[in-house]
């Protein structure tokens, strides 16, 4: 499968190549040279440029250097196209288009006063004012330090013109006016996946001493965040030279086309547009805050990863103003912050299935322990709380998953008396508090605690307490939304944990593959395949049974297996965060994926009733789009038939499925069956706390 996107996006790269390869003749006439007799091949192939000649009666370049003091002949740079950032489909999500600048286009002016210089430029901006109601000015110092040491060369003086208005001033160009063409990135999208893609930055300042040897037409800005900046150097073609001859009242004898500039390499991503578009789209409805991230099982391709609220990436090109770029830092949603892959979060009871893993590999717990799940559990003199109000009987551990029952945790966790190895052995294996490894910078490794981190901070192991919250993904445990996905993706494939991949392959203008990054297998999770289907069982029942917690995100075309969570995020502030996470189908998933909702100071929260609906419309709106369906429901049956026959005929797992576990013997659940964060331990006096400390913790 991932082989038919290669392909489909290799011709649709084609295309784009082609076109960019068109704009670099363009761009050579547009500047005022002499008509450059380059062609462009069908597969985007700039073919050769014949020898350049002199006109007829033409000056050669010894006579001119000899005979004509006041002309000059420069070798200059010709910037080229930046390569396209494209998605797994070839559809751009950044392009570079020609665009221009109102320029002047000064003649020699022998002895000239400043003033008449002043005079010829300052025509020439009102003439282009008045033609397009602007009010562009430049200083009168630039002006003249131009004409002194750089006259050959246009002096721009507006802003980056609109097609519409770069139509309207070519009726009027000619007599020292001209439209200078340069290259511009462009976002088609505008803001779509804006955090991936990231920007160009500010180009270099406006140079205004005499024209270097090799200096290039215009300055080119280098990527300053997402893929823009990791692939900068693949994006960067290659300059052209062009050598130029004037005459001494400033027009262009000749020119002779030296090296063609080289279009940059294109990027192709994993994301796929329609689902990026899509996720961005439902989160935008549901969550002021949050993120969204979908990864392939099979081959941890990142087909969506959103993070909201976006920015307009175009606001940024040319360069974007110190006020905007104010407005955008000052904003108290943080939209340049990239939630998805840099935001740290409390996993909250999404982390409850590495710690149900961790029990049963290290049988603290078996498919048989019951523990009750009451409002409320005491560990020393302090009182941990469940999200329900009311007790809700004994249950096992699908049970506890089902219903997200943070007492049992608690008592699972506390009474095994093997402190946080189970739980930090589970979710390393499962990729908590390790990068995930994206080419994207700043990206945080979370923070899973363990005795070693907690002896080092606080000169003891883990205390009991401490390992309570743990347990129900609170206290110091952290992780990004991108952290979580990859867990549901291993748990998912139930084999390995596959690396997210964000860049499939770069290519050069004329389609070679000139860079691939494969699919990476990431490490074997050794967990019991017995154990791993017991949770996946809760999983699947947290969505699909009536007892459980995340019944909004269900999807009666294909069965999806979920965790919900809701956890204190900034306690002072009484601001919680509510997750949903997990996988697509459920019995031979697809897609893994993790959304994050952040509400509001005060604001109730809860992973059933805040994130899992997005999950929810999200696969409904998708499948019910083309054959989408059809698409997962295929490469559904294809990883079922590549599944371990030795998996799949053991009877044990098999009753699993089959109303062979014992789920609860009582169980009382609530009406609203919505799960809220637990409430802040009960604490004891700080002379009780000393003494507990000093006899050895809570243990």
């Amino acid at each position: 499968m991932p082989e038919l996107f290669v392909r489909f996006s290799l011709s649709q790269t084609g295309i784009a190549a082609k076109r960019q390869g068109l704009a670099v003749v363009l761009l050579s006439l547009s500047f005022g040279l002499t008509d450059l007799p380059a062609q462009v091949s069908g597969g985007g192939e700039i073919a050769p440029v014949p020898a350049m000649r002199l006109p007829d009666g033409g000056i050669p370049l010894e006579a001119t250097l000899e005979t004509r003091t006041e002309a000059r002949t420069f070798t200059l740079t010709i910037p080229a196209p930046r390569g396209q950032i494209l998605d797994r489909n070839g559809y751009p999500l950044a392009q570079t288009k020609v665009a221009y600048y109102a320029a002047i286009n000064f003649p020699y002016l022998p002895n000239a006063a400043d003033a008449e210089i002043l005079r010829y430029a300052q025509e020439r901006i009102l003439l282009v004012n008045r033609h397009l109601g602007a009010n562009w000015q430049i200083s009168p110092e630039l002006i003249l330090q131009h004409y002194e040491n750089r006259r050959w060369l246009p002096l721009t003086f507006s802003s980056i013109l609109s097609d519409d208005e770069a139509r309207d001033l070519r009726p009027i160009l000619g007599r020292g006016l001209m439209l200078h063409p340069v290259y511009m990135r462009t976002y088609p999208q505008d803001n779509l996946a804006s955090h991936i893609i990231g920007y160009v930055g500010k180009r270099p300042p406006r140079k205004t001493g005499p024209v270097g040897d090799g200096e290039a037409l215009w300055g080119e800005g280098e990527g300053a965040d997402g893929l823009e900046e990791a692939f900068n150097e693949q994006l960067t073609g290659k300059p052209g030279k062009i050598n130029v001859l004037f005459d001494t009242d400033g027009s262009k004898l000749t020119e002779e086309l030296m090296q063609r500039p080289i279009p940059g390499n294109n990027v192709v991503t994993t994301i796929d547009l329609r689902m990026q578009q899509l996720a961005e789209k439902i989160l935008s409805q549901h969550a002021k805050r949050g993120a969204f991230v979908i990864m392939d099982v099979r081959t941890g391709d990142i087909v969506t990863m959103a993070s909201w609220p976006q920015f307009d990436l175009n606001v940024f090109i040319p360069s974007i103003s110190q006020e905007d770029y104010r407005e955008l830092q000052e904003d108290p949603d943080k939209p340049l912050f990239a939630r998805a892959f840099r935001g740290l979060y409390p996993p909250a009871s999404t982390f409850k299935v590495p710690v149900a893993l961790g029990l049963l590999e290290f049988q603290a717990v078996t498919e048989e322990s019951l523990f009750d799940c009451p409002t409320s559990y005491a560990i020393g003199d302090r009182v941990f709380h469940n999200w329900n109000k009311n007790g809700e009987g004994s249950m096992n551990v699908v049970a506890a998953i089902t219903r997200s029952c943070n007492t049992w945790f608690y008592q699972a966790s506390v009474s095994s008396g093997q402190g946080v190895e189970p739980i930090a052995s589970a979710a390393r294996r499962l990729g908590y508090g390790i990068k995930t490894g994206l080419p994207l910078k700043a990206e945080p490794d979370g923070l899973l605690p363990t005795d070693a981190w907690s002896r080092g901070r606080f000169g003891h192991d883990i205390l009991d307490g401490d390992l309570a919250n743990i347990s129900i993904g609170q206290g110091t445990v952290l992780a990004t939304p991108l952290q979580v996905a990859q867990a549901m993706a291993a748990i998912g494939n139930r084999e390995r944990l596959i690396r997210p991949r964000l860049v499939m392959q770069v290519q050069d203008v004329n389609n070679r593959v000139t860079q691939t990054f494969q699919p990476d297998r990431g490490r074997l999770l050794n967990f019991d395949p017995y154990n791993l289907e017991l949770v996946i069982k809760g999983m699947h029942d947290v969505v699909n049974d009536w007892k459980g917690t995340g019944k909004a995100a269900a999807n009666e075309d294909i069965g999806i297996a979920g965790k919900t969570g809701t956890g204190q995020w900034k306690p002072l502030e009484e601001q919680n965060v509510a997750w949903f996470a997990g996988f697509a189908p459920w019995d031979y998933p697809v897609y893994a994926f993790a959304v994050i909702y952040e509400g509001e100071p005060g604001e109730g929260v809860g992973g059933g009733r805040n994130a899992g609906p997005i999950v929810g419309e999200f696969f409904r709106e998708y499948l019910g789009e083309e054959d989408h369906l059809t698409s997962i429901q295929s490469a559904s049956e294809d990883i079922r038939l590549a599944y371990s026959e030795s998996m799949q005929t053991r009877p044990e797992i098999e009753a699993i499925y089959n109303g062979g576990t014992q789920v609860a013997i009582q169980l009382n659940v609530p009406q609203n069956n919505v799960e809220q964060p637990a409430p802040e331990p009960s604490r004891e006096s700080g002379f009780m706390r000393g003494l507990r400390k000093l006899f050895g913790g809570d243990r």
